[in-house]
C-alpha cells in the first residue's frame, strides 16, 4: 500500500529558463506513473487467476507433434476399418455362385465342370511341365559361352554369306534333297513308335518326291493334303515315346542344346541315314557339309529367337529346347 501524498511546492520541479514544452510533458508523464488508482489495484488482483487459467490451458492444449500423431492414429484406424470392410465385401463376393460368361463354352455332351474350357486355353495347360534336369549347368554354361562366340564370329557370318551368295530357290532345292535323304530315319522312327499311318505317309512322300521330284529337288507331296506337313520323327522321339527320360540337359560344342536321350538318338539317326550304308566315296562328308551350310541360316534364326530378348540367354535357350522336344514327343 502506497500512501497518497500531495507534492509540496518545494518538491515540484521548477522549469529552467531553457526547458522546452516536450521536456515538461515528459516530466509530467513520469510523475503521473507513480500514482496507482483503486481501479489498478482491482485489476492487479485479477491478473493472478487469469494467468493461472492461461497456464492450465497452455499445458493441456495439444502440441503440433501430438496433433500429427493423433492424425496418424486416426488415419490408421480409418484404413483398418476400410480394409476390414473390403475384406468382408470380398468374402461375400467369393461366396456368391459364379455365373457363366461368354468366354466359357460348356461341352454339349457332358455336364461336369471339367468339360468347360476357356476359349484360347493351352491344350497342355493342365499338364505339369517337368523341371529341366541341368545337373551339368556349370559345364553347359561354359560350352554355351564358347558356342555363342563361335556363332557370332564364324557361323552367323557364314549364314549371311550363304543367303547373299546362293539364290533362295537353290537353297530350297538342296534342303528338299537333304530332307528326302532323311526319309529312312523318319520311317524307322514311326515304326518304332507303332505309328503305322505316319510311316505310310513318310513312305509315300519318299516314293513321290524321289521319282516325280527328281531325287527330292522338288516336293510334289506338298500338293497332296494327306502328305503335306507330316510331323518329323527321329529316334530320340521314339525313345521318349517308350518312356525313356530326357536325362541331364547338355550343350554340345558347336551343335548346341541337346539331352542325354537326344544325344543317343542322334547316334541312331546317323546309323539310319543312307550316307552311312550307301557305298559312295565321300557321300557322308558331302552330305554333312551341305547340310551344315543349308541349315545354318535357319539354325541362327532359331538361336536368335530364343536368346535375343532373354534376360539369361542360357536359360532362354534351355527352356525353349526343352519345351520343343517335349511337344515333339507328344505329337
Amino acid at each position: 500500500h502506497i500512501p497518497r501524498t500531495s507534492p509540496s511546492p518545494s518538491s515540484t520541479p521548477t522549469s529552467a529558463p531553457g526547458m522546452t514544452a516536450q521536456a515538461k510533458a515528459s516530466g509530467t508523464s513520469r510523475n503521473s506513473h507513480t500514482k496507482i488508482s483503486p481501479d489498478m489495484k482491482h485489476s492487479a488482483r485479477n491478473v493472478f487467476p487469469c494467468a493461472a487459467l492461461a497456464g492450465v490451458v497452455w499445458f493441456t492444449a495439444p502440441t503440433p507433434e501430438v496433433q500429427a500423431g493423433s492424425a496418424l492414429v486416426s488415419a490408421a484406424q480409418s484404413g483398418a476399418a476400410q480394409s476390414g470392410a473390403k475384406r468382408s465385401k470380398d468374402s461375400l463376393e467369393k461366396t456368391k455362385p459364379v455365373e457363366p460368361t461368354s468366354s466359357v463354352t460348356a461341352s454339349s455332351t457332358s455336364n461336369s465342370p471339367a468339360s468347360a474350357k476357356t476359349v484360347g486355353d493351352d491344350p497342355y495347360a493342365d499338364e505339369d511341365m517337368p523341371k529341366t534336369n541341368d545337373a551339368l549347368e556349370k559345364i553347359n554354361r561354359g560350352t554355351f559361352k564358347f558356342n555363342h562366340q563361335f556363332y557370332r564370329f564364324v557361323t552367323r557370318p557364314i549364314a549371311k554369306a550363304t543367303v547373299f551368295i546362293i539364290p533362295a530357290p537353290v537353297l530350297s532345292a538342296l534342303g528338299n534333297v537333304l530332307e528326302n535323304l532323311e526319309s529312312p530315319v523318319r520311317i524307322t522312327s514311326c515304326v518304332l513308335q507303332a505309328k503305322g499311318k505316319r510311316a505310310a505317309q513318310e513312305t509315300g512322300k519318299l516314293l513321290l518326291n524321289s521319282t516325280l521330284g527328281i531325287g527330292g529337288l522338288w516336293k510334289p507331296s506338298d500338293r497332296m493334303p494327306e502328305l503335306k506337313d507330316v510331323p518329323a520323327e527321329d529316334v530320340g522321339q521314339a525313345f521318349g515315346k517308350w518312356g525313356v527320360p530326357p536325362g541331364p540337359y547338355l550343350v554340345l560344342p558347336v551343335l548346341g542344346p541337346s539331352s542325354a536321350r537326344d544325344a543317343a538318338g542322334k547316334v541312331g539317326d546317323s546309323l539310319l541315314h543312307p550316307s552311312m550304308w550307301i557305298p559312295v566315296s565321300g557321300l557322308k562328308t558331302a552330305t554333312s557339309a551341305t547340310q551344315a551350310v543349308v541349315e545354318n541360316p535357319d539354325r541362327m534364326d532359331a538361336y536368335d529367337a530364343a536368346t535375343k530378348d532373354a534376360i539369361d540367354p542360357y536359360i532362354g535357350m534351355r527352356e525353349a529346347f526343352t519345351a520343343y522336344r517335349a511337344a515333339a514327343v507328344r505329337k
